[in-house]
């Protein structure tokens, strides 16, 4: 562990090391830290302590800001809260609404849902004056009475919870908020409400009558509470709880009846569940964002007030000082960016100029030339020097290339010349007709495919003829070995479509027929089988291949030519197989020529790879 620190330090000092020495030996690099160093240093120190000073007034003034408004909200639900029991007592105190309940639920072999016409023009009365208000039911264990709408829901399940409200004595019980449905005549509505519920009295001997008032209270009133308390520039997001950690009221009407755990994460909810303190805050980072929580316990139940910021937000006048600084610090960068390469450009400029020149002359450009200026310094002089320099190399490269070029020529010449026999052609022509005077028509064929062999050969004085040209002058060539060792070789020739008219170094197919008709069927006097094909190369390029059936050759011979490209067998007229693979790189490149696979007894098959030429 102590070796492997040790040499992962040195590594970043070697890297320092090498850094800190490209900006000290370079003039411009010189100039640009000096004036970096005497302007963007005190700059920078500048705009961080603002930065630093102001970050932490606003934090500071925002908190404050934050907990006034909390208290605020707090305050203003309180109140409100207040006026609902309010209200609640003079349902449940009025004499005429008790009778009438009492009456309504005492009515025997009635139905379950119960509901007067005087009751309800009654609390229609009292309610109207204030528009907060949903609705107002009455629960028995034996009836549910309607008051304003009837619940669309008066299940078991559903009015089990209210109906607890009889074990709490005189005492008020909130609920939380639930979608309620409300019906009546003509329609139906669904509206988040949260409840309050007491147990009803006689008022005459303050004896229960065992029958809960809920009052339904639209949840909105809570969320506008909220947002005109914490209306500001700042985005603070205000919502209520109850004692278990249910969402009571929050601007997102989805998260209404859902844990905070939703909306603070598991931390959030236990800071707040598990504080002893009636007021505090902390800060908490949730799904990736830094929030800072405020909350405040109601003196009217056990819900909880939270306010809750987002650092975002808070920080977002420092935030904007912070870019001004940026950009006040991007514009010296430029500046003085700017000033240090006009100060060193006048040395730096034809150092850079010479390196760049250097570099195109490495990479094979040679018509580079320095311009010199008139001042003449020791730059120009220097220019002067390197230009003589390209010059002169580039004048030895051309005579280098013309040297090899005219080596190239000659030995072309010097390969497929062997003879200029022009005259032989009519010498030819009189020797066939006089053998067809005399009778002596094999001679005469002879003659005529002679004759038509060295036609090819010479051609036109150019280095490549046509692939069918190239076979008919081995056809030829076949003729006259017939005439000449009465041999009985079969021949096949194969042609692919469309190479016909392609071009090829002219013989190269000759001597390698001529090895065959040599050297392979030596052992025997029948049977034997040359085949003779022309073929598109997959990789782009045809394929000539000459193939016997003869006795093959020894695995050594086959691995030595083909990797020193020397035949190990005759030459004929001056041509063998090494003359044909020698011109074959001369006129088509490196990248082409012969190959050959053999086997001693299994023949022997030796390929011309070329590329496509018309």
């Amino acid at each position: 562990m102590t070796r492997t620190s040790g040499t992962f330090g040195r590594s970043r000092w070697n890297r320092f090391i090498s850094w800190l020495h490209i900006w000290t030996s370079s003039i411009r690099y010189k100039w640009m830290l000096l004036l970096f160093l005497f302007s963007l240093t005190p700059l920078l120190a500048m705009g961080f302590i603002s930065y630093s000073i102001s970050k932490s007034a606003i934090n500071h003034k925002v908190t404050e800001y934050s907990e006034q408004l909390l208290k605020q909200t707090a305050e203003n639900i309180d109140t409100r809260l207040g006026i609902y029991k309010d209200m609640m007592m003079q349902v449940v105190n009025n004499n005429e609404i008790v009778s009438m309940l009492r009456t309504l639920d005492s009515t025997q072999g009635a139905p379950y849902d119960l509901d007067s016409l005087t009751l309800t023009t009654k609390l229609s009365t009292i309610i109207a004056i204030n528009q907060d208000f949903q609705s107002i039911s009455f629960i028995s264990p034996k009836h549910y009475i309607k008051g304003i709408y009837r619940w669309g829901d008066r299940s078991n399940e559903k009015v089990a919870p209210f109906l607890q409200t009889l074990e709490d004595g005189s005492n008020f019980r909130w609920f939380p908020t639930r979608l309620g449905t409300y019906v009546d005549s003509l329609n139906s509505q669904s509206v988040h409400v949260f409840s309050l519920a007491k147990q009803i009295y006689k008022t005459t001997d303050d004896s229960p009558i065992g029958i809960v008032a809920v009052l339904d209270i639209r949840e909105d009133v809570l969320k506008e509470i909220g947002a005109k308390t914490t209306k500001s520039n700042i985005d603070i997001q205000s919502f209520v709880i109850d004692g278990n950690g249910q969402i009571i009221s929050y601007p997102d009407s989805r998260f209404l009846g859902s844990s905070v755990k939703t909306v603070l994460g598991e931390n959030g909810y236990t800071q707040i569940a598990r504080s002893p303190l009636e007021e505090s805050g902390f800060p908490l980072e949730n799904d990736g964002q830094r929030l800072i929580v405020n909350y405040k316990k109601l003196h009217t139940n056990d819900w909880t007030v939270v306010n809750v910021i987002s650092e975002s937000s808070l920080y977002k006048d420092s935030n904007r000082l912070l870019q001004i600084i940026m950009i006040i610090a991007a514009i010296c960068i430029l500046f003085s960016i700017l000033t240090a390469m006009f100060l060193a450009n006048s040395i730096s400029r034809p150092i850079l100029n010479m390196i760049r020149m250097m570099r195109q002359v490495m990479s094979g450009d040679l018509s580079v030339r320095f311009k010199a200026k008139p001042r003449n310094d020791e730059f120009d002089i220097l220019g002067e020097n390197f230009n003589y320099m390209v010059t002169r190399i580039d004048e030895l490269l051309k005579t280098v290339y013309e040297e090899q070029n005219h080596k190239r020529v000659a030995e072309l010449k010097a390969l497929q010349a062997q003879i200029n026999p022009h005259f032989l052609y009519n010498t030819l022509d009189i020797i066939k007709w006089t053998a067809l005077l005399q009778k002596a028509n094999h001679a005469a064929e002879m003659v005529s495919l002679l004759s038509r062999l060295l036609r090819i050969s010479l051609g036109k004085g150019e280095e490549t003829v046509t692939v069918e040209e190239e076979i008919e002058h081995v056809q030829c060539y076949l003729g006259i070995q017939r005439f000449r060792f009465n041999f009985h070789i079969e021949t096949f020739i194969h042609l692919d479509e469309g190479v016909h008219r392609l071009r090829t170094p002219k013989l190269i197919l000759q001597p390698i027929v001529e090895n065959a008709i040599l050297h392979a069927f030596t052992d025997r006097e029948t049977g034997g089988v040359i085949h003779i094909s022309c073929t598109h190369h997959p990789g782009a390029g045809i394929r000539f291949e000459v193939a016997d059936n003869g006795r093959g050759m020894e695995q050594t011979d086959v691995r030595g030519y083909n990797m020193n490209r020397e035949s190990s067998g005759e030459k004929t007229g001056g041509i063998g197989l090494a003359n044909v693979d020698e011109r074959i790189k001369l006129i088509c490149g490196k990248q082409y020529g012969i190959d050959i696979i053999s086997e001693p007894g299994a023949g022997t098959r030796i390929g011309i790879r070329l590329p496509y030429m018309e």
